[in-house]
């Protein structure tokens, strides 16, 4: 498998809330931006959960629990309406743990014709439980091979009622399970018996990203915690605690990413304390993905899940989508308990495996080495593109499509923000500019759970950003955020279309002093200048080339601003960048960070300064570009044709262009910067 699959989900959280007099809260929020419904859970429906006649019969009757208020109801439909392929996430709040014994994964949404759907064994709907908190998620595995540590604790003397397990027939179980994937791929370590704690910890030490434990376990009512039987040193039976094994675990110097547990009742919990149970103090000890089982598992549907999960893992990655698949694929074989295994999922994207993206250039294999070295000499020029915010807020055809809604703008090409834009501001000049920053501030608080404030109309943007703490938030629950590791490269100068402050406060957080310019491209004609002080490591700028939220009317948003903005810069006699910015542009490693090709925004960079700066005094120079070029365009945009459209207005330039999401180059450059400081 060269690439993996992508498969694109989207957003869906279900949240419920600490019980009120009208029952448990519940917000369904769709994409992390548009709140569908807020309704209530009964509690006498769910509570005390009783299992009935059939698990088929139970999800009916939980999902029509669920959705028993008709406003979630509604809300249910209409994010199927919106998108097919939702990724489902369940979040219950803390002080709402007694609702994590329910079996949720059982749910089973009705069908207007034909049997319900299976809403965590249908691979439109990954299925998943988050749990919030102030750990890091981490990154997606870039490194090959991914390394799996599997560990079959079958020891002697197991108490009645405890077979022994077949070790040999597991380990075959898993051996052809992994036999599809490419060589280099992943690769599988099994430890060799007695399974031990001690044993476990010492071997997991050598760096792993994955740990399959096969074991038995129980989850006991009186002790309110979950035990699992490894060995001794002598190879008997050893009951070792959640607490025991979590505290292992924590203390690695090189954390897993995912355990499988495949141990029966090692998903089963205390009712009164959300991170109570072996799975989730593995997420709170910093696993950001752990499967665990609700129950006693037969042995031939834990074989036949994580048979599946793993094969169907290699292909895309995304591990709440393999889940799903795997419980599909028991549903298929009729065996018991697919719904058994839960998912803790703490990766928004549920991507697990990460690929580097493909440079695509005259000499690729130099790129890294070439781009680092300019990184080093601060000679490297990050331009910043609305796609760098996407998942923080919402993109510009959400925006767009907000705007036409709510503005009842008349015309077919509803996702079309320069067009919607114009249409809105025929009205009133700086109104579209004030409804995007008002729909921004009400996007970014929703995504961070902050509750809605009064409108302020001279509070700008950015303070709302900076008054909610969003470097520390940010920081402690992306540790792959994008403005975070630009940051950490200590560059003196970036440049940036977007009007928000991210950037700022990201170097802020650094111990740097960086300032906040916006060009002034409305005014006059203005004599050459220059910044100052001068940008460096340690009081880099950011400036922002089509306006900033500070001052709404230097926004370049309608058909008419980006008109007028070519026309300005276009001019041979203005000076409308700063000296050392125009340097910098014309002689340094140009990254471009978040534009589709034929965004009109780009479109605007390039036809304006850009294709100018092969003149004098810039020309004994080579240039180098880095275009990151999204393969969600592979369709519309071949490679060839991409650096053939670059070439156009970079004459005398050394294009490279990525393929791959601006998420994942920029995780690919922060993960060579760290090797390469290392």
């Amino acid at each position: 498998m060269k690439d993996l699959e992508p498969v694109v989900h989207a957003d869906l959280e279900i949240r419920i809330g600490a019980r009120q007099e009208e029952g448990f809260p519940v917000e369904i929020t769709f994409s992390g931006e548009r709140e569908l419904a807020a309704g209530h859970l009964a509690p006498d429906a769910v509570l005390p959960w009783v299992p009935g006649f059939s698990p088929e019969e139970d999800g009916e009757r939980l999902f029509a629990a669920l959705f028993a208020d008709s406003r979630l109801r509604d809300a249910w439909a209409e994010a199927r309406g919106l998108s097919r392929r939702r990724r489902v996430r369940l979040r219950i709040d803390d002080d709402a743990p007694q609702l994590h014994a329910i079996p949720w994964e059982l749910l089973r949404e009705p069908a207007a014709e034909g049997p319900a759907l299976a809403v965590a064994a249908d691979a439109e709907t990954p299925f998943s439980r988050y749990l919030a908190g102030a750990w890091r998620p981490g990154r997606p595995i870039l490194e090959r091979p991914v390394r799996l540590l599997v560990a079959i604790a079958s020891p002697d003397g197991l108490p009645p009622g405890y077979p022994p397990l077949d070790a040999d027939l597991e380990r075959r179980t898993l051996e052809a399970a992994l036999t599809g994937a490419d060589p280099g791929e992943i690769e599988a370590t099994f430890l060799e018996p007695p399974v031990t704690l001690e044993r476990l910890e010492d071997k997991l030490a050598d760096g792993f990203h994955v740990l399959h434990l096969v074991a038995h376990g129980k989850f006991s009512r009186e002790l309110r915690r979950t035990d699992v039987y490894l060995a001794d040193a002598a190879g008997a039976a050893k009951r070792v605690s959640e607490d025991e094994i979590a505290a292992a675990l924590s203390r690695l110097e090189t954390p897993l990413r995912l355990i499988f547990l495949a141990s029966c009742q090692t998903a089963e919990r205390d009712p009164d304390d959300t991170f109570g149970g072996l799975a989730p103090s593995l997420v709170a000890a910093g696993i950001p993905a752990v499967v665990a089982m609700q129950g006693q598992v037969p042995v031939d549907t834990a074989r036949e899940l994580a048979a599946t999960f793993y094969r169907r893992l290699l292909v895309h990655g995304q591990v709440d989508l393999a889940v799903n698949e795997a419980r599909g694929a028991v549903l298929t074989a009729r065996l018991p308990g697919a719904a058994l295994p839960v998912l803790f999922l703490r990766l928004r994207d549920g991507q697990l495996l990460g690929r580097r993206g493909q440079i695509q250039g005259p000499m690729p294999e130099v790129f890294w080495r070439t781009l680092l070295r300019n990184v080093a000499d601060g000679r490297c020029l990050p331009i910043v593109g609305p796609g760098v915010t996407q998942g923080l807020l919402p993109t510009p055809s959400e925006i767009s499509r907000r705007l036409a809604q709510e503005l009842k703008y008349p015309f077919p090409d509803p996702d079309d923000l320069p067009r919607v834009a114009q249409f809105v501001g025929a009205y009133e000049l700086d109104l579209p500019q004030r409804e995007i920053l008002d729909l921004l501030v009400r996007s970014f608080r929703r995504r961070y759970g902050l509750p809605p404030e009064p409108r302020r109309p001279n509070r700008p943007f950015s303070g709302v950003v900076r008054d909610a703490g969003w470097s520390a938030l940010s920081a402690a629950s992306d540790e792959t955020e994008i403005h975070h590791q630009l940051a950490d490269l200590g560059l003196p100068l970036y440049l940036t279309t977007n009007p928000d402050n991210f950037l700022t406060l990201a170097l802020e957080a650094r111990g740097k002093k960086p300032r906040r310019e916006a060009l002034a491209w409305r005014g006059e004609p203005r004599k050459r200048y220059d910044l100052d002080p001068a940008p460096s490591p340690e009081q880099p700028a950011v400036l922002h080339l089509f306006g900033n939220d500070l001052d709404p009317s230097s926004m370049v948003v309608s058909e008419d601003d980006h008109l007028d903005f070519l026309s300005r810069i276009s001019r041979d006699d203005d000076n409308l960048l700063p000296v050392s910015v125009a340097a910098a542009l014309a002689s340094t490693t140009l990254l471009f960070l978040g534009y589709r090709l034929h965004d009109l925004g780009l479109k605007i960079l390039l036809r304006g300064f850009l294709a100018h700066l092969d003149t004098e005094p810039w020309k004994r120079q080579r240039l180098q570009v880095a275009v990151q070029v999204d393969p969600g365009e592979a369709a519309r945009t071949g490679v060839e044709e991409a650096r053939s459209y670059l070439e156009k207005y970079f004459r005398s330039a050394s294009i490279d262009v990525y393929w791959g999401t601006v998420h994942q180059f920029v995780t690919d450059l922060h993960t060579h910067w760290e090797e390469a400081r290392r």
